[in-house]
């Protein structure tokens, strides 16, 4: 068990030495973008929102790595509290959970790729992203209900699979895209079956992870296109094996295979158009 006077020592020497740099960092940032501009010649035409493409990184490589050792370090409590700074200093939610996040949980995997993070320090920091995730999860989808549409996905790990994080930023992008999104109350075959039972939807995604994941992935595919309410419901794979190895899919009968959450909503969205 920590000493809690060292534990102590460790949370402000974290919060002394790295939130103070970080949040002169986004103060910066916050202050250049909040700067006048030009107002429209027509006057009432108003220009729309840059997409998160356009806008580029809010946040510098250099910012993002702070807060990366942040959610990799001891305290527990750190990351959010980085996150939490974020939000105070005007950093929009759809950017938090649309492009930081995603990029943190990509650099963790190139860290794995490259050993030079442990399997343990990577399971650890991907929970904290996940739990970052729910957390703003409420925040997140109120900003969007506007856009809300008809068409509607299940987005789910493979049976029984352990971690979430890479199916949590799908379904926020399908959410930002207008979709609605459902998560089976567990990942059990069971109750995603019972999910795509009762309700109709347009599609469903599947995030695979492993090669024993791939093997049963035929079966699984059948499994759900029979249980479906929609006889034409359309499957969606991806995931970290398929963006590892792509070419072990090629038997796989998917209607769409994708390698990121944009490329998922654009050619799933480009199926149905097509119906």
């Amino acid at each position: 068990m920590v000493n809690p006077s060292f534990k102590k020592e460790l949370i402000m020497e974290v919060f002394s030495t790295q939130l103070p740099r970080l949040v002169e960092e986004i103060e910066r940032k916050v202050e250049g973008a909040n700067k006048p501009k030009a107002s429209n010649e027509d006057g009432w035409i108003e220009a729309p929102a840059p997409t998160l493409s356009q806008q580029g990184e809010v946040l510098g490589d250099e910012e993002i790595d702070r807060i990366t050792q942040l959610l990799l370090s001891t305290e527990d409590g750190a990351f959010e509290l980085a996150i939490t700074v974020l939000k105070t200093h005007g950093v929009s939610i759809n950017y938090i959970v649309l492009d930081l996040i995603p990029t943190i949980a990509r650099r963790l995997g190139k860290q794995w790729e490259d050993d030079t993070l442990s399997f343990a320090e990577v399971s650890i920091g991907t929970n904290k992203l996940e739990r970052v995730i729910h957390k703003l999860d409420y925040l997140f989808q109120v900003t969007q209900l506007e856009k809300r549409g008809d068409h509607s996905i299940l987005i789910s790990v493979f049976p029984e699979s352990q971690h979430s994080l890479g199916t949590l930023i799908l379904s926020n992008y399908f959410i930002h895209s207008g979709w609605r999104v459902y998560r089976p109350e567990n990942n059990s075959l069971r109750s995603i079956s019972r999910e795509l039972e009762s309700n109709n939807h347009d599609a469903i995604a599947i995030s695979i992870s492993c090669n024993e994941q791939l093997e049963q992935l035929p079966n699984t595919i059948s499994v759900l296109r029979e249980k479906s309410k929609n006889p034409k419901i359309k499957v969606l794979i991806g995931g970290p094996l398929y963006n590892k190895a792509p070419e072990k899919f090629t038997h796989i009968q998917a209607d769409i295979k994708a390698f990121t959450p944009e490329e998922s909503v654009e050619r799933l969205e480009l199926v149905l158009s097509q119906i």
